[in-house]
Parts: structure tokens; sequence; C-alpha cells
């Protein structure tokens, strides 16, 4: 009967909610929704949430709708009160049982009337969440099994301890409670983790503004979550004092330390980029240090994530209650070993500093002699920068290695003498490997070749590539790589040393006039020296040395044009190009050799026979006439 009076007022309510929400939608909304539910769409949460003000108007009439719904429960906690004041129940142990029993009730009924305030599944127009229909009755109907399980479960241990059930038994039967209301909550957690993914993952443009923390929370957040209930239940069932306020703490350090761990490396690679990587228009001060500060950025990268991780076990562990560092701090051993990577880690990166400044200086010293002009000086340097290089690491390296064998704790004296002998006993079994070093250090020294000069060596022609402590890299004119080992050389002709030699040879017919040749020849010289071009290569005009030969058909005739050193090539082959378009010019004939093939021969008509006359008595041989 009192459902019966209330239901007039209730439908009174939803009546003004709903007109409520048709002025709050825009227009077009209303439309929307009739198409989406033509189309299927019924479980498609709205588009359009109300405003602040909206949401505390339609609070207000969901405050009154929940009022009346809860005048039943009222009246019933009173008859039930009334029932029992009146002592109808006479025996204690029942009205106890009764007690409880009614006080579940009114726990369920409660529950279930604050969960339809707020979800209101079957009452869209008075839910103050933001969510669907199905969505709702699916939240109030598992939160419900969950409330009930708890009721019922109130109700039995305290019947049982009234009906004289041993305090062990009740200890029992609670945990087996507890596990059932876990193991609800669990497969709560578990059917809901796409829903919490999605609202805990939010905007997927805005994953750059929070560093990549959202997507990776809303992919654990179930795996998080489950554990919790799983060691609560534990916690509980092994008679943990505070299991929940203990559980939480755990869990809250863990993930505020893995956010704040997340958050500092995240800047520090950041810092790290912004550093190492300015535009060129920004890195004007140090240029060399900065590029090869760049190839060391995955090693800083690593130990900074190596550092961060001892700073998140070790902050993870203080905030369980494990005192980690008053126990490091206090044990001798402990100490040592602190103190001795401390100190290693510092001459590993002094050592890489100074080597890193060797190389910076090196380099830095090439291009200042290639700015300068001296081409000769940054040319050997680069030569030597193999070697050099090579010096510098071993000779930084063996001392960084002896000072951190020293920290912690290891004799290097011993060590050095087995070096020692350990190095006579290889340089006597590896006689050609000692002798290549030093072959090849004296014709460095000598300064007998360097990069990039065309050498004769070993029976090879071809460039100099590089030049290693006991090989030479030969690149030959064919494209193939020669290694050849320093014992190897016993000659060296460097064909690009200090200047060259263009030879000049060429052929002329016997008629010609050679001192107009040679003025054409010393013309052609004169000219190619007198372009920019050709000029800066050449160094002297042609030295003629006249006629040098009498060819089969030809007169021989020999000169030099001097050069920079690698250039005679270039300067011959335009000093023939131009010849012979010159000696064309002039009508200067070069003879050359005429071959014909057998069957052009036979085409060619019969050649006249020559008579042959007797001569006088006494002539030595006969005559002939054609």
């Amino acid at each position: 009967m009192l459902r019966a009076l209330l239901r007039r007022p209730r439908a009174a309510i939803i009546r003004h909610a709903l007109a409520r929400r048709l002025q709050d939608l825009p227009h077009h909304a209303d439309s929307e929704g009739l198409a989406d539910a033509e189309a299927g769409e019924t479980e498609k949460p709205p588009e359009h949430w109300l405003t602040l003000r909206g949401w505390i108007a339609r609070f207000g009439l969901a405050f009154g709708y929940i009022l009346l719904a809860l005048l039943p429960v009222a009246g019933f906690a009173i008859a039930s009160g009334l029932l029992i004041g009146a002592g109808l129940i006479t025996v204690p142990a029942a009205r106890l049982i009764v007690v409880g029993t009614g006080n579940a009730y009114l726990f369920c009924r409660l529950s279930n009337e604050a969960l339809l305030f707020v979800m209101a599944p079957n009452t869209t127009d008075l839910r103050l969440i933001h969510t669907t229909d199905e969505r709702a009755r699916w939240l109030v109907r598992w939160l419900m099994v969950i409330i009930i399980t708890i009721a019922l479960g109130y109700v039995a241990i305290t019947s049982s301890e009234i009906l004289g059930l041993p305090r062990d038994g009740a200890e029992v039967l609670g945990r087996l409670i507890a596990l059932a209301g876990h193991i609800e909550l669990a497969i709560l957690v578990w059917q809901s983790r796409a829903i919490v993914a999605g609202w805990i993952r939010g905007n997927p443009e805005s994953a750059a503004k929070n560093f990549g923390l959202r997507p990776r929370l809303a992919a654990i957040w179930h795996i998080v979550a489950l554990f919790y209930i799983l060691a609560l239940w534990i916690a509980y069932a092994g008679g943990v004092q505070n299991a929940f306020i203990v559980l939480l703490r755990i869990v809250g350090v863990f993930l505020g330390t893995l956010i704040a761990a997340r958050l500092l490396w995240l800047g520090t690679v950041h810092g790290l980029d912004l550093l190492l990587n300015k535009p060129d228009s920004e890195a004007t001060r140090l240029p060399v240090f900065r590029a090869r500060a760049k190839s060391y950025s995955p090693l800083l990268k690593l130990l900074v994530q190596l550092c961060i991780g001892v700073m998140v076990v070790v902050l993870i562990l203080e905030g369980w209650g494990v005192s980690v560092l008053p126990w490091l701090m206090a044990n001798p051993l402990s100490v040592v070993l602190i103190s001795a990577a401390i100190s290693i880690i510092i001459t590993i990166a002094i050592a890489l500093l100074l080597w890193e400044v060797a190389n910076a200086y090196l380099t830095a010293r090439i291009d200042r002699l290639s700015a300068s002009g001296r081409i000769r000086q940054a040319s050997r340097l680069h030569t030597l920068l193999p070697m050099l290089k090579a010096t510098i690491g071993v000779s930084i390296g063996l001392v960084a290695g002896l000072i951190s064998l020293s920290k912690i704790g290891v004799n290097a004296a011993p060590l050095l003498a087995g070096a020692g002998v350990l190095g006579i006993a290889i340089g006597f079994g590896s006689q050609k490997l000692v002798q290549d070093i030093i072959t090849g250090l004296f014709l460095l020294l000598e300064d007998a070749m360097q990069v990039g000069d065309t050498i004769s060596l070993a029976g090879m022609t071809g460039t100099v590539e590089r030049l290693s402590i006991r090989t030479i890299r030969l690149r030959g004119g064919d494209g193939s790589l020669n290694i050849i080992p320093f014992s190897a050389v016993t000659t060296v002709t460097n064909m690009t040393r200090d200047f060259g030699y263009a030879q000049i040879s060429i052929q002329v017919a016997y008629d010609e006039d050679l001192p107009r040749v040679y003025a054409v020849m010393t013309d052609i010289a004169k000219t190619m020296r007198a372009e920019p071009r050709w000029g800066a290569m050449m160094r002297d005009d042609l030295q003629l040395f006249g006629l040098d030969a009498f060819g089969a058909s030809a007169l021989v005739i020999t000169g030099q044009i001097r050069t920079g050193p690698g250039q005679h090539w270039a300067v011959r082959r335009e000093y023939y190009a131009r010849l012979k378009q010159r000696f064309e010019d002039e009508h200067i004939e070069m003879p050359y050799y005429t071959y014909m093939r057998s069957d052009a021969l036979a085409s060619l008509p019969p050649k006249p026979q020559k008579q042959i006359e007797a001569g006088p008595p006494g002539d030595p041989a006969p005559k002939s006439t054609p």
C-alpha cells in the first residue's frame, strides 16, 4: 500500500527530470539520440553530459527520489524495532539472531538504495554518473552480490557465536566468508578491466603531456588491484593487524616510487637529448665535444637507468619498513664495496674524459692545419692518427685498470711482472709481428708515406687508405684492397711526394720542321699555365729536351713539365689532348701504322711487274725497268 502511495510522486519526479534534461541538451541532441536508437546503438554513452548547474538540479531530484524510496525501509526498521521491543521474543539468543538478521537486511537495503541513488540503472534522467544503462545495472548487480555476501557472513558469524561455536571455528568461518568476498571483488575487477583502462587512458592525444604514464597505468591497473586483493586476504587470514592499512601503504609506496622513477627517467632522457642534439645554429660552443658526446648517449642512459633502478629498490624497501640504508652504512663490507664502486666509476669517467679530450685535440689540430693551408702537416698527422689513438688509448686504459684494481684490493705489482714475462715470451714467439711493428714504426717516423699517397711497394701500386701499427691498406687502381704487412716492404716508391713530372713523348714525321714543332709544344704549355685550373698544378713551363730518338717512321721528341704532387697524370692527359688538336690545326703530321687484313689485300689491283734487261758486259747486276 505504501508503495502504491509513493508511485505517483516518484513518477512526477521522473517526468520533471526528463523535462529538465531536454532543456539542457542542444537542439540536435534529440535527433542524434533517435538516430542512434534506430541504428541499434542503445548502449552508447551520452556525448552531451550535464553542466554543473544541471548536475546540481539532477542531484536534488535524485535525492528526493531516494528519500521516497527510503520510506518503506524506514517503516520496516520502525516496525521491527516495535516488535522486538514488545517482548514477543523471550529467548535472548533468538532475539540477538533476529536483531542481527534485521540489521543485515537494513544494511543491504540501505546499500542498494545508495547505489540506485548514484547509478539509477532504470532511470537515466536521474543518474549522477556518466555511463550507460547496461553498465549501471551490471555494476549495481555485482556490488550488491558483494554486499549481500558480507551481510550474510556477518549474520552467519554472529549467529554461530551466539549458538556456541568456538572462537577458532568463528575465525575460520570469517576467513572463508572473506575469501568469498575477495573472489567476487576480483571477478568484478577482472570484468571491468577494459572499462576502467579506457577511463584511465583518457584522450590518446594527451599522452605526451603526461609522459605516457596514463597508458602504462591503464595497462597494469587490474594486475595491481588483483595483487592487492589477494595480498589483503592473505594478510587478513594470517592475522596481520591493520592489514588493509599495511597493504595500502605497501602498494602506495610501490606505485608512487615507480611513478617518480618514471618521471625522473623521462626528464633525464629529455635533458640529455636537448643537451646532445641541439641544432647546428645553437651548437656554437665546443662542437667537437658535443659530436663525440653523442656516441656516449646510450652508455649515459644505461648508467642513469641503473642508478634510478637502485634508487627505486632502496626507496621501496625503506617505504616498506626495511632499513636498507642504515644497514649498508653500518656494514664494513658494504661500505668498502660502495666506496670501491664509486672510485672505479669516477676513474672510468676521468679516463673517458681524457680519451675524448685527446681525440678532440688531435681532430681539431688537423682541422686547423688544413684551414691554414699546411696540408703537408695535416696529412702527416692524419696518417699518424690511428697509432697515436691506439697508444693513448692503451696508456689511459692501462692506468685506469691498475687504479681500479688497487681500489678493490688487488696488488698490481705481480700483475705487471707477469705481464712483462708474458710480453717477452710473446716477443720471442711472434718475431714476425714484432718485425712488422718495428719496420712500420721506422717507416712512419721517416715519413715515407701518408694516407692518400700513391705508392708502389711489394710489387703493388695503389693509394694508401690506412696505416696501422703493422699493416698498410693499399687500394689498387681496379678497386681491390691490398693489406700488406710492413715486414714485406723493402722499397717504397712514392709518386705523390713534394712534386711530380709529367713526362712528354711525341712522334712527328721526318719531313716536319723541328723548330716549328718545338714552338707549338712550348706555346701549348704556356697557355695551360696561364689558366687558373692548370696553372695551380703546373710549377714550371715545359722543359723541352728536344729530339730524343729516330724511330722507324717518325722522330721522337721528349720533354717534361714539373707539377704538384700527384698532379702529373692530369696535366699530361690535358697536354696530350691539346697537342693533338693543335697539330691537326697546324697540319703537323704524327705518323701511325696501318694494318690490313689478308682479305683486304686480295681485293687490291695487281701490281705491275718489272722487266729485267741485260746490261753491258762487266755490269755487276742486271737493270730493271718498270
